[in-house]
């Protein structure tokens, strides 16, 4: 795959400025760069989904690509979303399940499912890892390398440099305006329970983190709340937050106004959010940027709750860092703070207190030092 001068605009806005990429058959590239540098949209005008204003791009065959924001119909089955690409004959576990009805770890393994299934010759993963369990994540690198062990070629968005180092064969750098180079569906019954949720407090001034294998009731437990807890004084930052966090259609100021009366210029130079200015379209933004969105509305208000789920999903290390930042100065003010999260080193800095969930039941209450030892039998179920 070969990339030469590719620019494209969007309004005033350049998004990707004369950028060249080469990916050679076999090679696996790491690309990294801050939230809004352009690493989607080049992505998307690789697969064709957009048109560059300028450049040239030869691809020289098929592509797959897993996208940071879930291409799947909600109201159709596993089996029929795998359909819709002409992956049919697929395998995938319970597949005659709803997608509405899984978890995002799930989800990002349908469509990890549907980009590989027709072997294709170039795999684009943008930021796949961000809702992944260690072990996930460790899967999909497996077959990451399987595919480029058998000459196809791989590029992986991610901010977590670590990631990129152990299986990136060659890496670039995206920058502001720069360029480098089938069982039946199980039905469940009244006397049937998907979460058993006790001795879950936290404390004012506290944070507490529950962490799990995607699918275990993480989602359930944070409607529960969300529907339960009194909402002028909660905050509640989704773990889908462009099914659940922003209205794409509304421009940011139009968001924010939905909670607070902020000034929407002020957040968006405190929370970092790279837009054109308050009109532009929350849907425009990039999916790190649309996060902040989130988090800047919902801890602006000041909550004496804060259920954060996957609040650092897809952020770059700068925006992880002022996130994790946000959440302890919200903890000092004396917020209660759960921590839903898939990132295990999330949680153990953050952490005052630590439960694995598994199956919907929680373990007992763990330090972070406990939860390093024992974390890993308690989410495959061993007490």
């Amino acid at each position: 795959m070969q990339l030469t001068n590719v620019t494209k605009s969007f309004g005033p806005t350049i998004a990707v400025d004369d950028v060249s990429l080469s990916v050679a058959p076999g090679e696996i590239l790491g690309l990294i760069g801050e939230n809004g540098a352009g690493k989607t949209t080049l992505m998307r005008i690789i697969a064709g989904e957009i048109e560059p204003d300028r450049g040239t791009i030869d691809v020289g065959g098929t592509i797959g690509f897993v996208h940071q924001h879930f291409m799947l119909v909600n109201e159709f089955t596993i089996a029929e979303n795998l359909a819709l690409v002409g992956a049919g004959d697929a395998r995938f576990e319970n597949s005659n399940r709803l997608v509405r009805d899984l978890s995002v770890g799930e989800k990002a393994a349908v469509e990890l499912m549907k980009a590989i299934a027709k072997e294709p010759d170039l795999l684009i993963l943008d930021e796949p890892t961000s809702v992944l369990t260690p072990n996930e994540a460790q899967k999909l690198f497996d077959t990451a390398r399987e595919l480029a062990s058998r000459g196809k070629s791989v590029i992986l968005i991610s901010h977590k440099i670590r990631e990129v180092l152990s299986i990136a064969i060659a890496r670039a750098m995206v920058g502001e305006r720069t360029h480098v180079a089938p069982p039946l569906r199980r039905r469940t019954t009244p006397a049937e329970s998907r979460l058993y949720v006790r001795n879950l407090s936290v404390g004012t001034g506290e944070i507490v983190a529950v962490i799990g294998v995607a699918g275990n009731g993480q989602a359930e437990l944070a409607t529960m709340l969300r529907d339960t807890l009194p909402r002028e004084t909660t905050a509640h930052i989704p773990e889908d937050r462009t099914r659940d966090g922003v209205i794409a259609e509304m421009s940011i100021a139009e968001n924010l106004a939905l909670v607070t009366n902020a000034s929407a210029e002020e957040l968006i130079a405190t929370f970092g959010i790279r837009a054109t200015g308050p009109r532009q379209r929350a849907g425009n933004l990039s999916g790190g940027n649309q996060q902040k969105l989130v988090l800047g509305r919902e801890l602006t208000r000041s909550p004496a709750i804060i259920i954060a789920a996957e609040p650092t999903r897809g952020l770059d290390i700068e925006s992880t860092a002022f996130v994790h930042e946000q959440l302890r100065a919200a903890a000092a003010r004396g917020a209660a703070i759960l921590l839903i999260t898939s990132d295990l080193d999330e949680a153990f800095t953050l952490a005052d207190g630590i439960h694995v969930i598994f199956r919907g039941t929680l373990s007992e209450r763990l330090t972070p030092a406990e939860a390093g030892t024992r974390a890993g039998q308690l989410m495959a179920g061993v007490r």
